[in-house]
Formats: C-alpha cells, sequence, structure tokens
C-alpha cells in the first residue's frame, strides 16, 4: 500500500481561536505520570479530550471511572482522548483501583487547565474540542451526552470563521471547513478588498487558522510522523501556496518503513474500533502486531522509531486484548 493510500483519510488540523477560548494543554511528565496509556503534549493536539479531575477518596469520582472507560473505548479510534487528573494525595491505592477497573486512558498527578481550574468539588470534567476549545466544563455527568457530537464535528471538520460576524460574507461560514479540500481560492479575491473590514477579518481568521496548523504540523513532524505526514497533506490540499513542509514531506515518504507502519497503524486502529464496539480483541493478534513493530523499534530511522513507538502505546492501550 502507498503512503497516498494509506493517508487518504483526512487529519484535522486545529482552527484559530481567541487566546481566551483555548484550553492551554497540560504538560505530561514522567514524573507526574500515574497509569494507563502514556502520551506527550504534543499527541493532544488535533483530539478531542474529556479532561477529568478526580480522587481516590471521592465515592462520586470512583464512580465515574468506569464511564470514562467506555468512552474512551468508544470513541479512541476517532481522535478521542481521556484525559485523569488525579487532585487528591497520591498512595498506591490509586494505582491499585485503576488496575482492577482496568483502565487504559492516561492519568496523571495534579496535571491543571489554567482557563478551567477545578473549582473545589470533584469529580469536575472540561470538554476540549479538536480546535483546542473549551466546549464545556462541569459535573461529568453533564458533558458524556456532548462527546459523540464534538467528535462527530471533529470527523466533518471544523468551521474555520466561528466567532467571526458574517453578514456580506456568511456564506463562507460553511464553505470554509477544515476538511481538506482547497480554501485558499476562497480567500484570494477578498485580501485585495483592504475596506472592507469583514473581508479583512475573514482573511485574519483564515491566516490564523493556517498559522495553527502549522505550529501543530511542527510539532507533530519528530513526535508523530505519520499523523505529520496527514497533516501536510491536508494542509497543502487546503492552503496549496504552503510549501513550508515539503522538504519535511519528502524526507518522510522516502523512508519506506513508514508505509508498512502506516499498516501497522491501520490494523490497531480497527482493532481500537473493533474494541470500542464491544467486541473481544484476540490476544494473538495483539501479538503479532506487536511482533511485526519490534525490528521498527529498534530502528536507527528517529521517523521510523518514533512512529513505531506511537503504535506501541496504543497497542499497550488495548490492554487487556479480551
Amino acid at each position: 500500500m502507498t503512503l497516498g493510500a494509506v493517508f487518504a483519510t483526512s487529519v484535522l488540523v486545529s482552527s484559530a481561536w481567541a487566546a481566551e477560548d483555548k484550553a492551554t494543554l497540560p504538560d505530561l511528565n514522567d514524573s507526574a505520570y500515574i497509569y494507563g496509556q502514556k502520551m506527550k503534549k504534543s499527541d493532544l493536539k488535533g483530539k478531542v479530550i474529556f479532561f477529568e479531575y478526580w480522587g481516590i477518596n471521592c465515592p462520586p469520582c470512583i464512580a465515574s471511572i468506569p464511564h470514562l472507560q467506555e468512552l474512551h473505548k468508544k470513541f479512541q479510534s476517532k481522535g478521542f482522548v481521556v484525559l485523569g487528573s488525579h487532585s487528591q494525595g497520591l498512595s498506591p491505592k490509586v494505582k491499585e483501583f485503576l488496575e482492577s477497573k482496568k483502565v487504559t486512558f492516561p492519568v496523571y498527578q495534579g496535571l491543571s487547565i489554567p482557563e478551567a481550574r477545578c473549582p473545589g468539588g470533584i469529580p469536575y470534567a472540561v470538554l476540549i474540542g479538536a480546535n483546542g476549545k473549551i466546549v464545556a466544563k462541569g459535573n461529568p455527568t453533564q458533558l458524556y451526552d456532548k462527546v459523540k457530537a464534538e467528535v462527530m464535528k471533529s470527523e466533518k471538520g471544523f468551521p474555520i470563521l466561528e466567532g467571526v460576524e458574517l453578514k456580506q460574507y456568511k456564506s463562507l461560514e460553511k464553505a470554509l471547513v477544515s476538511n481538506g479540500k482547497n480554501l485558499e481560492s476562497k480567500i484570494t479575491p477578498l485580501r485585495q478588498k483592504t475596506d472592507d473590514e469583514e473581508a479583512q477579518a475573514v482573511c485574519d481568521a483564515f491566516d490564523a487558522w493556517v498559522q495553527d496548523s502549522k505550529e501543530q504540523i511542527q510539532s507533530l513532524i519528530d513526535s508523530n510522523p505519520l499523523r505529520a505526514i496527514q497533516a501536510i497533506v491536508q494542509l497543502k490540499a487546503a492552503v496549496p501556496s504552503v510549501k513550508d513542509f515539503d522538504e519535511s514531506l519528502a524526507e518522510l515518504k522516502s523512508n519506506s518503513d513508514l508505509s508498512r507502519l502506516a499498516d501497522i497503524q491501520k490494523k490497531v486502529s480497527d482493532l481500537e474500533a473493533k474494541k470500542g464496539k464491544g467486541k473481544k480483541v484476540a490476544e494473538r493478534d495483539v501479538e503479532a502486531l506487536e511482533k511485526s513493530l519490534a525490528k521498527y523499534l529498534e530502528s536507527d530511522k528517529a521517523s521510523s522509531k518514533a512512529a513505531a513507538e506511537k503504535i506501541q502505546s496504543e497497542l499497550e492501550s488495548l490492554g487487556g486484548a479480551e
């Protein structure tokens, strides 16, 4: 299978939002890691995130964990992440409890989102869209039903002009969506209208989205090469004039390992989707993928090793193949 075929599925690059609307994602330091799938901060970009403050000595928190695991299993393959922040004193009981509940989503100690700090009572949850915007916050039971809608929105693409007041160019509201189609051609005519404030507001929002997308891609190139290829291809389709990553894309595509790793990634995603539907995942299938992945984990090619490590973390999150 060619890289082009493997990467035909679009990757949603985050839209631009006003600074006060965006969540500052926490650093996922190994020193704060407790249990579940290990992740890096860069892994969270472009994902729908259900962030929950909870504690081992809080009965409602304990009751919420199985619901979080179920959401994680159901939507993980669609770019959804549950991230637990244990917010009480750390003790061995925390890990023992998570093990008993077969939790696979990442849990860290003392994480916080500055724009949505825990007001005091726990559990307290924050739902963040794939565009980085805080969608909702409050008691987790009030947020569960919002997850599916947010995941579906991320699959269709985000409206780039959300938040821009449109009158004359209202038709662009639905046309400018981060779904990989050529958007630049719709913006070019507006750049000449320097005396038109609404046209310039549209251009500014578009340019901010392009800049956000470039920053996201830059963070992915070293940490998640397979996803970086997807994001570069999508951005170039949307904005053909962008040449920033041509050299990086050529270098990544020249690595034949990545095509094979993309095939493995697809199989892992299929298993995640299967498990998310409540079906059993055979242990032999997981073991076969682990065996296929092994040699790439020892590769002297940085992009091969980084991609393999990312896939390995997803395999581990399958947790007990049932």
